[in-house]
């Protein structure tokens, strides 16, 4: 009798397992690789998910995903990059990028992301939500809303070679082309 009831539970728990794991997109194995094998999607920018927004911040956007854990149901922000990261730390604008939505995540679902992953073809990066990186985001937010307003001015050295990738170039400061 204790037998047959364990033989139960492991083909009940075998079923749950196989149904969890019927998911667009992201399969299991995958989501093993990334580390986030039990939780759930919540949100898929690939299906046309809604854009989020954090009218507090002026801030908007549509992340990758958004797993939500089973045990202490936190939201976790996935982007995926198509590139790959050339050094064991992420590339600064991916890493905005992510903490932008931590803000989004928050505002929306109304509970703190503590981690969110950044996906290069050849590396995945934790990053933390801390109080750091929630200060840098927001003095970035704010530096950026006043550039659009016009009441910013750059600090940086303009140089040719520094800026001629980048997007601002022409826009809210001009480079100097080297001679």
């Amino acid at each position: 009798m204790m037998a047959e009831a364990l033989v139960l539970g492991l083909v009940l728990a075998g079923l749950l397992l196989g149904v969890y794991c019927l998911r667009p997109s992201i399969s299991c194995k995958q989501k093993v690789q990334v580390g986030l094998p039990f939780a759930r999607m919540v949100y898929n920018d690939e299906s046309g998910g809604k854009m989020l927004v954090a009218p507090r911040y002026d801030l908007q956007g549509k992340p990758d995903y958004i797993f939500k854990t089973l045990w202490r149901g936190c939201y976790i922000p996935f982007e995926i990059k198509s590139g790959v990261a050339k050094e064991d730390v992420p590339h600064e604008g991916d890493l905005m990028q992510l903490l932008a939505y931590f803000l989004l995540v928050e505002a929306v679902y109304g509970k703190r992301p503590p981690y969110g992953k950044l996906v290069y073809s050849n590396k995945t990066f934790k990053v933390r939500n801390t109080y750091r990186h929630r200060w840098l985001v927001k003095i970035t937010l704010r530096d950026m809303h006043r550039m659009l307003e016009g009441n910013y001015t750059t600090h940086e050295t303009k140089n040719y070679i520094k800026c001629r990738n980048c997007i601002c170039q022409y826009t809210v400061c001009e480079c100097e082309e080297e001679d």
